[in-house]
């Protein structure tokens, strides 16, 4: 890696590790927090096609990246049916050569639920925020409503209720309000050690130029397996996840509407050589399909990581 990626990583880990709301979530945790998870991770990625899917945006080249992610969370137990949780994360990709694709990624979130006698009420509020080689992109805040309950202690059903508003300070064009449904299911064989896990989701979402506005459905779904293997902790999980976009208007560019078709295939490895310590890998292919032709390619992710967890 050249010294100006090495230059960025420090920068970029310096600013997470001063975040106020990691030295908020630490305070929590020294006066009563029941329960406090750090994790780190660092390691490499090569990406064959880099892209920037929010903007539309990709380079028909490939690069590899040094990968830096950090996350704390903490939960309270205020009372037997309520429960409190924040955290904050900082995920950074630095490429070799391509630096305009350069990613740092903030995130927050506080999250409160209550047992009731039928389901668990829940209301949580996310927030993430962007940067391109240094320069905001997007601020996006969710605002979710949920309600969650546990079936014969083997079947979990989710569903929720979400608000998004999109910020991008360098394409105002885009900025957008989203409202959306999502539902998930989780159903755990051999005692939790295997489950598999669907979801779908409905959102509308109204931006400030026309040919932005757009309904999407998307269809996730996994199968998770837990093993020994060499007498370690291991873990296996394949993926797939499918989303249709229709936009509302025309698109200039196209003199047409504009049509999206995404579909992601990915198949994650983790071992633990200890117990805080873990070996992850991972490949991602994504097909992108669409009759715009700056949103219309292929790409394939691959990684190597170490993550220690506290």
């Amino acid at each position: 890696m050249n010294p100006r990626s090495n230059k960025q990583l420090i920068i970029s880990l310096g600013r997470w590790v001063i975040s106020p709301l990691v030295i908020a979530l630490c305070s929590i945790a020294a006066h009563g927090a029941n329960k406090l998870d750090v994790e780190l991770e660092s390691g490499a990625e090569y990406d064959s096609n880099l892209a920037v899917v929010e903007l539309d945006q990709y380079s028909s080249a490939g690069d590899w990246a040094l990968l830096a992610n950090a996350r704390v969370n903490a939960q309270w137990q205020a009372t037997p049916k309520a429960i409190f949780k924040a955290g904050a994360s900082y995920n950074s990709k630095t490429y070799q050569d391509m630096s305009a694709f350069d990613l740092g990624i903030q995130q927050l979130f506080a999250d409160a639920s209550y047992e009731l006698p039928l389901f668990k009420l829940g209301l949580s509020y996310h927030q993430a925020d962007a940067a391109l080689d240094g320069t905001d992109f997007l601020t996006l805040r969710q605002h979710s409503v949920y309600l969650s309950r546990l079936f014969n202690q083997r079947t979990f059903v989710r569903g929720a209720v979400n608000y998004q508003d999109k910020d991008f300070p360098t394409s105002a064009e885009r900025n957008a309000h989203n409202l959306g449904m999502a539902g998930d299911v989780f159903v755990f064989f051999n005692q939790g050690t295997t489950f598999v896990a669907f979801g779908l989701n409905h959102e509308r979402e109204n931006a400030r130029s026309d040919p932005f506005d757009l309904t999407a459905t998307s269809v996730k779904t996994s199968i998770n397996h837990q093993f020994p293997a060499w007498g370690k902790k291991t873990k296996l999980q394949l993926g797939w996840r499918y989303e249709q976009r229709d936009y509302s208007t025309i698109t200039p560019a196209l003199e047409a509407k504009r049509d999206d078709t995404r579909q992601v295939v990915n198949l994650e490895w983790q071992i633990n050589t200890h117990d805080w310590l873990a070996l992850v890998s991972k490949v991602e292919r994504g097909d992108y399909q669409s009759n715009l032709r700056a949103a219309d390619y292929t790409e394939t992710r691959a990684s190597l990581t170490l993550k220690a967890s506290f």
